[in-house]
């Protein structure tokens, strides 16, 4: 019997995939839910269909940057004329419609595979909500209906609970980590609904050993005076790596000290046991930045409103992509809502490509790009 035993573990040994052999990896959890495994050989990879579609060209903008604003946006912002070196002159930018699992597929097919520096997304957060989409025009509120694509890719989110959801999250992690680069990064921006369980799949899809940070984002907000539960005011964001060789720049985002930490540089810090005394002093860059960071918003978000409920600040997503790319590299959102990932991008010198399957998102993404010339966001010097 025993060696019947070991004759097993060895098969199963030779099929990597298969979730008995996972379990044997001490490192390895994995979320399972309904129908994950249904139909599936022994060893057999969970099936992600890869079509190839054609991408048709609506337009072409060869001038973005309609004026150089370097008074404005400081030494960040990149005019035409101080591309990045390894920005190619030919490049341009990708804003897409579409579903993205059908537009991460195409371009993995289409030669992307490994070429994406930065991904940053800030997918639903299974709140069940809908694709209806209300803004202001002036001082009139108006409600865009979804469209039946919308309306298709809602009940394949949501219809089967939790499990139809997480379906849909795994298939896209899967894309995201092929277009990754080696030395990439990914940002999965979530709340408490689903996070605990995106970790779990994110565990599986880029390695345990790969996850960096769990970082928080803390707002603050009007509260209800009926509320029987802590006002919940803060976002988690899911920092994994593709390996152990990825882009982390902290010097770039490094914040000023405390008025209480100012006061006690030069001071001795004395260790009673073994009488060490030494004296405290600040480093000349600031601080190193922590895993959690305050960014209001509301009225600190008044010049970059654009009529999206779920639009993030530039800070945040500055923050980000100048800690976690480079000059030049291409930084993608593929659920690019309101565009800010791809507005601040731009300013910071970075490629893009962006995508949403929201015609009205395209759209007010296209315009924030254009008129980013416009903009009163008066971004610091990059450190």
């Amino acid at each position: 019997m025993k060696q019947e035993k070991n004759k097993d573990v060895a098969r199963i040994d030779k099929l990597p995939n298969h979730p008995e052999q996972k379990i044997m990896d001490k490192k390895y959890v994995e979320l399972i839910w309904h129908q994950k495994y249904d139909r599936l050989e022994l060893g057999e990879k969970i099936p992600i269909e890869k079509p190839n579609l054609p991408f048709q060209v609506v337009e072409t903008i060869n001038e973005p940057r309609l004026k150089e604003y370097e008074d404005t946006f400081g030494k960040e912002f990149y005019p035409k004329s101080e591309y990045p070196e390894n920005y190619p002159k030919d490049w341009k930018n990708l804003l897409i419609w579409g579903d993205n699992k059908l537009v991460m597929s195409s371009l993995i097919k289409q030669g992307w595979a490994g070429k994406i520096n930065l991904i940053y997304i800030d997918p639903p957060f299974f709140t069940g909500a809908d694709f209806t989409v209300r803004t202001k025009i002036g001082d009139e509120e108006i409600e865009k209906e979804p469209s039946i694509i919308e309306e298709r890719a809602y009940k394949d989110t949501w219809s089967g609970g939790i499990a139809s959801y997480l379906k849909y999250m795994y298939e896209r992690l899967v894309l995201m980590r092929e277009l990754l680069a080696e030395n990439g990064s990914i940002y999965v921006h979530l709340d408490w609904h689903v996070g605990h369980y995106v970790k779990v799949m994110m565990d599986e899809i880029f390695g345990y050993e790969n996850f960096r940070n769990e970082v928080v984002w803390v707002y603050s907000g009007a509260t209800s005076p009926g509320m029987r539960v802590l006002a919940r005011r803060h976002d988690c964001i899911l920092w994994y790596t593709k390996s152990d060789n990825y882009v982390f720049e902290p010097d770039r985002i490094r914040q000023g000290f405390s008025e209480a930490s100012k006061k006690m540089e030069g001071r001795k810090k004395i260790f009673h046991h073994g009488r060490e005394e030494v004296v405290i002093t600040l480093p000349e860059k600031g601080k190193f930045p922590e895993d959690w960071i305050y960014i209001p918003t509301g009225v600190a978000m008044i010049n970059e409103r654009v009529g999206f409920d779920t639009q993030k600040p530039e800070a945040l997503l500055k923050r980000i992509i100048l800690a976690s790319s480079n000059p030049g590299d291409i930084v993608a959102d593929f659920f690019c809502g309101s565009g800010t990932t791809l507005a601040v991008a731009e300013k910071l010198g970075r490629r893009w490509i962006g995508c949403d399957l929201s015609k009205f998102a395209i759209q007010v993404t296209r315009k924030r790009l254009l008129d980013i010339h416009n903009s009163k966001d008066l971004m610091e010097d990059e450190k």
